[in-house]
């Protein structure tokens, strides 16, 4: 039986919550509890996605590496990948006049090993919906975004692996704290062990040198849903894609820097360190690229693909 839905203000959104028992709540009743294991130990499955045109990008590609990331926290959920593809169609449907006001939005699911005094130690979970900053993604991607290379280092892989998403980000925290000394709105860019760079906060990284996209290698980075994309658009066109180390100087004296991250898709680095690259201008390959993106999601939100 589908429970009726709670009363809710105009402009708030349903979101799925399942701490044992399902339920359909207000988003601002979404709470986590002290005796979390969430909480305690930072224990907590993330993955966001988001719509383009209105529809869900790239689901299934989310769902494989929520999957993965489930598995290596030993999140032991009943949900299928089928069971969390019907809950988010039924998360939009329970506020689609929300949606259809938000024009596009991005949809978060999490989920922890449940409460710590809990022996049948029951996952928590939770799936929601959230708005886009579609004035910052348009100006990131027309007038591009200063990035940073900190020391601030990735935690190693025996910590935990790189190709699972997780909210433990205390160095994405770092890295963006130290970038913003340079610009409000510079993201930091963290290294390996080595000293080699890897991503940010909120998006895989690739450079242009030489009429060849190079993007670090892949145990060095979370793999990208959206970056995986770009990389298939890219040599659809014909532009070689290589995978190697790649050091801080790489990125200072690339022709181009690109990021891609969930929210964004794909968009343009203008300085690093302080320099600009390309003249801190979008680039050539970049626009091209983008005309490629806009028309695989369906959009040309700044028609950027009209001459």
């Amino acid at each position: 039986m589908t429970p009726m839905h709670p009363m809710t203000n105009a402009n708030e959104t349903l979101a799925w919550v399942n701490p044992g028992r399902e339920a359909w709540i207000p988003f601002s009743q979404l709470a986590v509890s002290l005796q979390d294991v969430g909480f305690r130990q930072g224990v907590v499955a993330v993955e966001r996605l988001r719509t383009y045109s209105g529809c869900v990008f790239e689901l299934a590609a989310h769902l494989t590496r929520w999957r993965r990331t489930l598995e290596h926290l030993r999140i032991r959920t009943d949900a299928t990948d089928a069971r969390f593809d019907g809950l988010i169609r039924s998360l939009i449907d329970r506020n689609r006049e929300w949606c259809r006001e938000a024009g596009d939005f991005g949809i978060t699911l999490l989920a922890t090993p449940g409460r710590i005094d809990d022996p049948l130690a029951r996952p928590s979970e939770w799936l929601h919906l959230n708005s886009l900053p579609a004035d910052l993604i348009a100006m990131r991607r027309t007038s591009g975004q200063p990035l940073l290379i900190t020391d601030v280092q990735q935690p190693s892989p025996r910590c935990w692996p790189r190709d699972i998403k997780v909210r433990c980000r205390l160095h994405y925290y770092s890295a963006d704290a130290f970038a913003r000394q340079l610009a409000p709105d510079a993201l930091g860019v963290l290294i390996d062990q080595d000293g080699s760079i890897t991503d940010t906060s909120i998006a895989n990284l690739a450079l242009l040198r030489d009429g060849r996209i190079l993007t670090p290698a892949i145990e060095q980075v979370l793999p990208g849903v959206t970056q995986q994309v770009v990389r298939d658009l890219a040599e659809r066109i014909g532009l070689p894609w290589l995978q190697q180390t790649l050091l801080p100087a790489d990125l200072r004296t690339a022709d181009e820097v690109w990021l891609m991250g969930t929210d964004g898709g794909l968009w343009f680095a203008n300085r690093v360190d302080g320099a600009p690259i390309g003249g801190g201008i979008a680039g050539p390959i970049y626009r091209r690229l983008l005309a490629e993106w806009d028309r695989y999601v369906g959009a040309d939100p700044l028609g950027l693909n009209r001459q």
